[in-house]
């Protein structure tokens, strides 16, 4: 049973939802068409800032406004509604660099519902190695769902349709390899959003110097433990306390 509490402790206003919608049971349905959108809505709306699309910009803002006051997510609305208004006025410079607010708040309101639904946080592990995709996976706790790729094509793929929670990022793999899944996250805007711990057994100093030229959380380092891994599974979780 899901428990309203999380929602309201988060001052989602569900008594106003509830209002529309009737009973918990619709609210529910809507809330998970509500969070599972937002994947497509963020790349749509990346799209249009990239192309400088004001028009449409505004007309999608404008409808994640609307629903998000229906759902009672009324301090969010605010956000989106201050968007759609500069969308209207073509104001690009306030959109661009103000997009990270908007980026922000969604990640917010997926966190709130993934609490509410008790859905497990999604771990992206890019590894070509089936035997350290497997450790990982038996060493990291049930709360947890791991996504696997075994190069860097299938990562991308995994970043483009899931919500990802955190990444551990192997450097060596075919394809792509961990520097252009980096590379990825860095022009997507993505880099700072998702904490990326990358695992290699590369320790060089000129590795791990190119490593941190970009800004990954930390290294795990060939071969590691169950005590490392729940270092880094904590390093993961203060990421998001901050």
């Amino acid at each position: 049973m899901n428990n309203e509490n999380i929602l309201k402790e988060n001052n989602i206003d569900v008594e106003s939802a509830l209002n529309l919608w009737g009973d918990m049971d619709s609210y529910n349905d809507a809330l998970k068409e509500y969070k599972e959108g937002f994947k497509k809505k963020l790349m749509d709306l990346e799209k249009y800032v990239e192309e400088e699309d004001w028009n449409n910009y505004a007309i999608l803002t404008h409808s994640i406004k609307s629903e998000s006051k229906y759902l009672g997510f009324m301090k969010e609305a605010e956000i989106f509604l201050e968007h759609e208004l500069k969308g209207k006025e073509n104001n690009g410079q306030y959109i661009k660099e103000n997009f990270s607010k908007i980026k922000t708040t969604i990640k917010e309101i997926i966190r709130i519902l993934n609490l509410y639904f008790n859905e497990k946080k999604n771990i992206l592990v890019a590894d070509d190695s089936n035997i350290i995709l497997s450790f990982l996976e038996k060493n990291i706790p049930d709360e947890y769902n791991i996504l696997k790729a075994i190069d860097g094509s299938v990562a991308i793929n995994q970043i483009k349709e899931n919500h990802v929670y955190a990444i551990l990022l192997d450097l060596n793999m075919p394809s792509l390899n961990g520097f252009e899944v980096l590379k990825y996250l860095e022009e997507k805007e993505m880099i700072h959003e998702i904490p990326v711990v990358i695992i290699t057994g590369d320790d060089s100093d000129e590795t791990i110097k190119k490593a941190f030229n970009y800004p990954i959380l930390d290294v795990l380092n060939k071969p590691f433990n169950e005590n490392n891994i729940k270092s880094i599974l904590n390093s993961i979780e203060h990421f998001y306390q901050q």
